[in-house]
């Protein structure tokens, strides 16, 4: 089998230091990275070592995470994301809602935040969580269409599609190319009360627990998406585990459910790889 585009989440290698997360995710087979804000802020590299480092290894960044309130208005941490994303290239913004608005509120900030991005070559993906103010597909797809943004669309999380309770009817409701990304990753049996402690601790690698991963990925594959996918398991478990062993474990799951369920993630680019075209 041809090793599939596959990410390895911010979140998967979420307490390795950016350089042994990228040789990591790199010698385990991925071909992106996720990272979050702060490990960009906090890894005390410039940005032309931040470049080295993932040209080195052949890996370029999908997605960038930073949750505020970006309804609230433009945030100071923009500035660096957006230099990020002109620097060294980035995907993607993923961005989930966590302070409570009416989603009739969230149409124009969030219109705005993809002018924003746009100037920068970058997409912007609406998360929908199931313990946050934007909890189903639904809702999500609410907000993008409303908004009409050539760059927007939303991420969807494999955890926050099962634990919202959501059903293959429901993907009838989004065209295919709405959907710019697919997060991997598996459920326990039975949810625990709290659903926010769970994601954030105790997820499964994708094809290993109790979500119908296959089902899902199928009816994806039917509909014709074929967004990048990455994979993104929160996990105390894995978290103990060499950085070199969780990355192997993460894309090796990864991989084998794409491949039973027929799906082939697409290839991508980065904003900086666009321009130089």
């Amino acid at each position: 089998m041809a090793t599939p585009p596959l990410t390895c989440s911010a979140h998967t290698l979420r307490f390795a230091d950016l350089p042994t997360r990228v040789a990591a995710a790199a010698e385990a087979g991925f071909t992106g990275i996720g990272l979050r804000v702060a490990d960009y802020l906090d890894a005390g590299m410039s940005d032309a070592d931040v470049r080295d480092l993932l040209d080195r290894h052949g890996v370029r960044v999908l997605e960038l995470e930073h949750n505020w309130d970006w309804a609230a208005g433009e945030d100071p941490v923009e500035a660096a994301m957006f230099r990020l994303a002109d620097r060294i290239g980035v995907r993607q913004l993923n961005v989930p809602m966590f302070a409570a608005h009416p989603l009739s509120d969230l149409v124009e900030p969030f219109g705005a935040l993809c002018d924003r991005a746009a100037d920068h070559g970058v997409l912007v993906g609406f998360e929908f969580l199931p313990y946050s103010h934007v909890r189903t597909l639904g809702g999500a797809w609410k907000v993008v269409a409303a908004a009409d943004r050539p760059n927007a669309g939303i991420v969807l999380d494999l955890w926050h599609w099962f634990r919202s309770g959501a059903r293959l009817d429901d993907l009838a409701t989004v065209p295919a190319s709405a959907i710019t990304s697919l997060q991997l990753c598996d459920v326990l049996p039975e949810a625990e009360p709290d659903l926010a402690d769970e994601a954030r601790h105790r997820r499964l690698l994708p094809g290993r627990g109790a979500g119908d991963t296959l089902g899902l990925l199928r009816a994806l594959r039917d509909r014709g998406v074929s967004a990048p996918a990455s994979v993104e398991v929160f996990s105390d478990e894995l978290d103990a585990r060499p950085a070199a062993v969780t990355a192997r474990l993460a894309f090796e799951a990864g991989a084998a459910v794409l491949e039973r369920a027929g799906l082939t993630p697409a290839q991508w680019t980065t904003n900086l790889e666009e321009t130089r075209r």
